[in-house]
């Protein structure tokens, strides 16, 4: 669960949300949409990997270069798998376009609409994990939110 209410499942929602934006606006076909989503995604997940085990390779003082290595890679993977995790309804929602379950260009919208909508429960969680007060808890919510709905509208405004 802490995998999922974190600042890299935030990320990877944001990251979701504005590669369905630019890749929907762009595809001809729309399973060309989910495919160059599941692989951007992907590599900015290695990137972010890569860039969580090198800032935190002199965190262990004790032990040689593989295990500072190992232990590096393993914690930066754990720490960003939140990123992925987040990333799988939006990614459901698009795949349901591809094989027709709905129109594929519903498929685009809805998959944005599930971002926002993720946004707002990462929002409340993170924000419930500190706070008992329910209207702290629903700013959090909509405060995150508001980040997904901005690529909404910046999507009907191009479309």
């Amino acid at each position: 669960m802490k995998a999922l209410v974190s600042e890299s499942a935030i990320y990877g929602v944001l990251l979701v949300a504005g590669l369905v934006f630019i890749a929907g606006e762009a595809a001809e076909e729309y399973w060309d949409v989910f495919v160059k989503v599941c692989a951007t995604l992907a590599v900015f997940w290695v990137a972010h990997v890569y860039a969580g085990a090198v800032a935190h390779l002199g965190d262990e003082p004790a032990g040689g270069a593989v295990l500072r290595v190992r232990n590096a890679v393993a914690d930066a993977a754990q720490h960003s798998w939140g990123m992925l995790l987040a990333a799988v309804p939006p990614m459901i929602v698009l795949l349901l376009g591809r094989v027709r379950f709905m129109d594929p260009q519903i498929a685009v919208w809805a998959s944005l609409w599930a971002c926002v909508a993720l946004l707002g429960l990462l929002g409340y969680a993170k924000v419930a994990i500190w706070t008992t007060r329910t209207s702290a808890r629903v700013a959090g919510g909509i405060a995150t939110a508001a980040l997904g709905l901005i690529l909404v509208v910046l999507k009907t405004w191009v479309h």
